[in-house]
């Protein structure tokens, strides 16, 4: 403590006459700028009234000396307005290029001005010359200087002293009692009840407890549920333990050298022990996992515990077994956690649990999985073979009865009227349907069984070829199109190009009665997910059927329009084999059918496209 009371080696007193003094000194530097900066322009304002004065008082009468040449009367006129404070050159020159000058250049910063001489010579001004007049700024900038110590030293002077008496109020209200503070903190008892902290000053009533009174029972509030909080703290060891102790999942504690800092129950009886000293203190990679399951040497500089704890970072291996006392081994599936003290490693804990049990399970679900495995293929090739069967058998009376309706017409086509003629060809348009629909029940259920290979597709491009094909089979019909450029995804470049020629099929059939027709593809973004779609303005659909949209043979709209009803099946049945969904919707603006393609989906710009009107 000094002579004053002051402890000056406190950090807080030193920060505070530090702050003091910092603002204080950045307070006077802005107000004595701002002062200095105004006194400055009065100055200057003041020289330019000064040169302004040369105008009014003196112009005139040296106009007059320098029509009549009088030299005299010229320096005696220049001499009068150097003696003016701070112009230090006062020149005449005049029409002929004369010049006559009174003192000498300022050697720094100067104001200057150009005053020219016009002498009324028979009622008309005659220029016979000019003044130049320059006032230096020197003497501006010695009183600036004066100023400026003057106010430094007066204002540091009033900071110093506001510092000192500010310092020690601070010392004796505040620094030695959070000495106090600190001092009861940092001895802590939390086992026993010690007297509660009081600080040195005089009683008042509680009405008036300043901060530092808040601060004390607030300290006191603190120790009392530390105290609590450390008896809870053992309580909860004594549970951890038991914890451990009871539980069937054996857990086991090592330090940084792989030494064993700990183990439960669990782990002394899979491991064939009997006693915690025999593990604890005793290198876990030598005692448990000296050796793989060939029992070829596992090193430990190869262990992924000891490498996951390196790298303070979790762990879990289900391949590995572990060696019991006697020599015996088991496979594990083991969980390392690295344990942290301070922001560093300090060991891990791992815990293991015997999976003979579920090793017996793999094996045998392997082996229903090869069964099972045969009875697909087997029954994939009967269907197969159902399949074609089925086809064939279909085809042979469809063959029959479209070539004998063909020779009934070729042959008695004559003798027939109308409605026998018309029922013929009823006969032959329904027997082609019917082809084709056992051609589409086929290519649907090959769809579930064809491999598929995932690549980059351009569905812009490919959107745009299907639409080309669709004018080439109509040419006569106008039809807008827009594709949006850049779409691509991932998927079957195959299965993804008989996805848009069952949707845009549909869009080109039920737009037939419509002008114009307007077909549109294209994507959106919905959260994290791209959605593409394929709109139109056509005929659309009652929403309460939507659920039947995507079955097979189902149609909405009777015989109106060609279809065999299953190509919405098959677009929902390529939409799965990509792990996507399909979905439609119909209201006043048409109808939309949007599906989505999990995967990489980009849009770049200036891929192929088509739009417009044909």
């Amino acid at each position: 403590m000094s002579p004053l009371g002051l402890r000056l080696g406190s950090r807080t007193a030193r920060r505070l006459i530090f702050a003091i003094v910092l603002f204080s000194s950045a307070i006077t530097l802005v107000a004595t700028a701002i002062q200095l900066y105004a006194e400055y322009r009065d100055d200057l304002d003041l020289i330019d009234r000064r040169l302004e004065q040369v105008r009014t008082s003196y112009l005139q009468g040296l106009t007059q000396a320098v029509w009549v040449a009088d030299r005299e009367q010229i320096r005696l006129i220049l001499a009068g307005i150097v003696e003016l404070p701070d112009v230090v050159l006062a020149r005449v020159v005049t029409e002929h290029g004369d010049t006559i000058a009174a003192g000498q250049p300022a050697p720094g910063d100067a104001r200057r001005r150009v005053f020219d001489l016009n002498y009324d010579y028979r009622g008309r001004p005659r220029h016979i010359g000019r003044l130049e007049v320059e006032a230096s700024l020197a003497g501006v900038y010695a009183r600036l200087w004066r100023r400026v110590w003057t106010i430094l030293v007066s204002n540091g002077i009033k900071t110093f002293l506001v510092a000192l008496f500010t310092l020690f109020l601070f010392e004796r209200l505040v620094t030695r009692h959070l000495a106090r503070v600190a001092a009861f903190v940092t001895a802590p008892n939390l086992e026993t009840d010690a007297p509660a902290l009081k600080l040195d000053r005089p009683p008042h009533p509680p009405a008036e407890d300043d901060e530092l009174d808040m601060l004390t029972q607030a300290i006191n509030r603190m120790r009392e549920n530390l105290q609590r909080s450390f008896r809870a703290l053992r309580e909860s060891e004594q549970r951890v333990r038991l914890l451990l102790d009871s539980t069937a999942e054996a857990i086991y504690g090592i330090d940084l050298e792989g030494r064993c800092t700990f183990v439960n129950p669990a782990c002394l009886r899979m491991l064939g022990y009997d006693r915690p000293e025999d593990l604890v203190g005793q290198p876990m990679h030598e005692r448990i996992r000296h050796s793989r399951a060939d029992g070829t040497p596992y090193p430990a500089a190869d262990c992924a515990i000891r490498r996951a704890m390196a790298a303070g970072e979790p762990a879990h291996s289900d391949q590995e077994v572990h060696w019991r006392a006697d020599g015996t081994c088991f496979p594990v599936e083991w969980w390392c956690h690295p344990i942290r003290q301070d922001g560093r490693v300090t060991g891990a804990v791992v815990a293991f649990v015997d999976i003979t049990r579920r090793r017996q399970d793999e094996a045998e679900l392997a082996r229903y999985r090869e069964r099972l495995e045969v009875l697909v293929r087997e029954r994939t090739e009967a269907l197969e073979s159902f399949m074609y069967s089925v086809s064939h058998d279909l085809r042979a009376p469809l063959r029959a009865i479209d070539g004998f309706s063909r020779i009934l017409e070729e042959d008695h086509g004559p003798r027939l009227d109308d409605d026998a003629r018309r029922s013929i060809e009823r006969i032959r348009v329904n027997t082609r349907r019917m082809g084709r629909m056992i051609d589409d029940l086929l290519n649907l259920s090959r769809l579930s069984r064809q491999p598929t290979r995932t690549q980059v597709v351009d569905l812009s491009a490919m959107a745009a070829e299907v639409m080309a094909e669709l004018r080439e089979r109509e040419p006569g019909r106008e039809v807008e199109v827009r594709i949006q450029p850049g779409m691509q995804a991932e998927g079957d470049a195959g299965l993804l190009r008989l996805l848009l020629q069952n949707l845009l099929d549909n869009a080109w059939k039920y737009t037939a009665g419509c002008s114009p027709a307007v077909i549109e593809f294209g994507n959106r973004r919905e959260g994290e997910e791209t959605v593409f779609f394929v709109r139109d303005n056509g005929t659309g659909f009652n929403m309460e059927h939507a659920d039947k949209l995507f079955r097979p043979f189902q149609r909405l709209h009777g015989d109106e329009f060609e279809g065999s009803g299953v190509g919405l099946a098959t677009v929902r049945r390529i939409v799965q084999r990509h792990g996507g969904r399909i979905w439609g919707e119909c209201g006043d603006g048409g109808t939309v059918f949007s599906f989505t393609l999990p995967g990489e989906t980009v849009q770049l710009p200036g891929s192929a496209s088509a739009s417009g009107l044909n």
